[in-house]
């Protein structure tokens, strides 16, 4: 998908979301119980994500975020996201993007939420965290696209199409 493609897509899941919110339609999106297990799900959120209403985009084992997807933080877009890899509720590798288009590398978050940098000095962990961060997006994309959710399909699937494209040297 071009990054063209992905800011037309992009726009018009935000004209649908905001006809959504006019007309008081309710959003059709993971579903009713998927929704309410997410937000069952906990996970650590890194310190520098601040807002409000975070959210696993992800799977969940035994109350605790786990495997690869999303953390979203925020109410509407912008985002700030962490796309990656949870062991036990607690970020381990990927990716974060701050509402304010910052992006950090991470290996980890200590118990506080304090974000643990990757090391410049080791590409394997470098490689890990660009891996597991598009691994997390393609997996949230398709699960909204199962959902018949094609608006955050399409914004999630974009997501990885630039994590996937839009790598540092």
């Amino acid at each position: 998908m071009t990054d063209r493609a992905c800011k037309f897509r992009h726009r018009r899941s935000v004209m649908r979301a905001l006809y959504v919110a006019i007309a008081g339609i309710p959003v059709i999106g993971m579903g009713c119980s998927q929704a309410a297990a997410a937000a069952a799900c906990s996970v650590i959120v890194p310190a520098d994500m601040k807002g409000p209403q975070p959210r696993w985009l992800g799977t969940c084992a035994a109350g605790k975020a786990a495997g690869v997807g999303v953390l979203r933080v925020g109410v509407r877009a912008p985002f700030s996201l962490f796309f990656g890899r949870v062991v036990a509720g607690r970020p381990q590798t990927g990716l974060i993007m701050l509402a304010s288009g910052t992006m950090m590398e991470i290996r980890g978050v200590d118990d506080t939420g304090g974000v643990i940098a990757t090391d410049g000095e080791h590409l394997a962990e470098q490689d890990r965290a660009w891996a597991d961060a598009a691994a997390g997006a393609r997996l949230v994309a398709r699960r909204f696209a199962a959902a018949g959710n094609k608006g955050s399909a399409a914004y999630y699937a974009c997501w990885a199409h630039r994590i996937e494209t839009q790598r540092p040297e």
